[in-house]
């Protein structure tokens, strides 16, 4: 009897160790199995704080920044034209590394960089190349604003940032190749905001927008409220 009662004992201190040992495992088990997959997080989850620029006096936010500039024969008059290369340059000097951006000059026809069509990303090389463009930039003739803004928002559409802005400067006119101005501005209007599927900020900076401007500060207002984007006038 003796040498059955201890191993009674010992059979029922093995099976309550065993019991302690599956309920410490499993209640370690259920404490993670409630936590989400995600709870600790992964380095590099959150994104980069967006770039931020001036141009003419207004702080753009973005990792995208795609401009279309009129180099038409008014913006040539006082200077204007060299203002705005200016603050272009500026800009794509201020990049950093991750940054894509694009800029078009338009008059009666466009001129683009890159040429290739798709978006640059700011590296050191691409930056230089860039301003060297730009500088040698020179004024032109005529105005078809639909087609310059509209090469900037393809570049947009191409870019893979996720902070996209489209920056359009000039007098807001619309002469391009003889059109009867009020009927291509409004065409412009429709024509871009359709093209703008992936709703873009599209920003509009007016210069030269004396008394007799009018129309033009109209159509680039309804342009840039029609995008998401915002009016800015420059005297």
């Amino acid at each position: 009897m003796r040498s059955l009662y201890l191993i009674v004992v010992c059979l029922g201190c093995f099976g309550l160790t065993q019991l302690l040992s599956a309920q410490d495992i499993g209640g370690g088990l259920k404490e993670n199995l409630d936590l989400p997959l995600d709870a600790m997080g992964e380095p590099g989850d959150e994104e980069d704080p967006p770039e931020v620029v001036t141009f003419y006096g207004q702080n753009l936010e973005g990792d995208g920044f795609f401009y279309a500039v009129d180099r038409s024969g008014s913006m040539q008059q006082s200077g204007e034209l060299a203002r705005a290369k200016q603050e272009v340059s500026r800009n794509v000097s201020e990049f950093s590394s991750k940054t894509e951006f694009a800029v078009v000059f338009l008059d009666s026809g466009i001129q683009k960089f890159p040429s290739s069509g798709r978006p640059a990303q700011a590296s050191p090389g691409m930056k230089s190349a860039a301003l060297s463009w730009v500088s040698g930039i020179p004024g032109g003739g005529g105005s078809c604003m639909m087609q310059g803004v509209r090469e900037a928002l393809k570049f947009s559409n191409l870019s893979s940032a996720k902070r996209k802005v489209v920056v359009y400067v000039g007098d807001g006119g619309g002469t391009c190749h003889g059109a009867a101005e009020a009927q291509y501005l409004k065409e412009m209007i429709s024509t871009i905001t359709g093209a703008n599927f992936q709703r873009v900020q599209i920003n509009c900076i007016g210069v030269l927008m004396g008394s007799s401007r009018a129309m033009h500060r109209n159509y680039m207002k309804q342009l840039a409220a029609a995008n998401g984007g915002s009016y800015r006038e420059i005297q």
